[in-house]
């Protein structure tokens, strides 16, 4: 797969099958992450590779009820359908992935969430290109203040978290929609 058709045709992916991810594809993933561009070339991320899906439940069902509150006055369309999904039996933040990929970065590094987020695109674009799903997962942030709870991700010390990216082989296909169009100002 080529670069720009990787970028045009990569969609969160928000359902999975079972099977488990081989760990050298992951590590293809974790790489490409590694390739990322980053100020001053300083690289400062580390990933924790998640696969236990006891603990992922757990960080599940404590977000849920703070993002239901969090959410109690948003009322969109968007809003309204993800608070329903929250509210559901069984759900998981986490889309029952087999795989869950924290990035973390150097706590004093002043660039450290751009940087990060650089990894992830890169990982979730080579994750496409190798026919894997994913999805960014922003509600774990709500977590982030319970130490006992993070204490389960192994946070490589001096290191925070900057997000969590779901992946896995996808049971979907999310269509390709129409994308607003850049809004663009030339400088001449």
């Amino acid at each position: 797969m080529e670069a720009l058709e990787a970028i045009m045709t990569r969609r969160s992916v928000r359902k999975f099958g079972k099977k488990q991810i081989p760990d050298a594809v992951i590590e293809k993933i974790l790489k490409a992450g590694t390739y990322a561009p980053s100020a001053l070339a300083l690289q400062p991320w580390a990933f924790v590779v998640v696969q236990d899906q006891n603990f992922l439940r757990e960080v599940s069902d404590y977000v849920r009820p703070i993002m239901i509150s969090l959410m109690k006055d948003a009322h969109n369309g968007m809003s309204d359908a993800f608070r329903q999904l929250l509210e559901s039996p069984g759900y998981s933040i986490y889309y029952d992935a087999p795989t869950v990929i924290m990035v973390v970065g150097k706590t004093g590094s002043r660039f450290r969430e751009i940087d990060c987020s650089l990894a992830a695109e890169n990982m979730m674009l080579a994750a496409h290109a190798l026919g894997i799903g994913s999805c960014w997962i922003g509600s774990t942030e709500v977590a982030y203040g319970n130490r006992e709870l993070m204490a389960g991700f192994r946070i490589p010390e001096g290191y925070s978290p900057v997000g969590t990216i779901v992946f896995g082989y996808p049971e979907e296909n999310p269509g390709v929609h129409d994308k607003h169009p850049a809004n663009v100002t030339w400088v001449r």
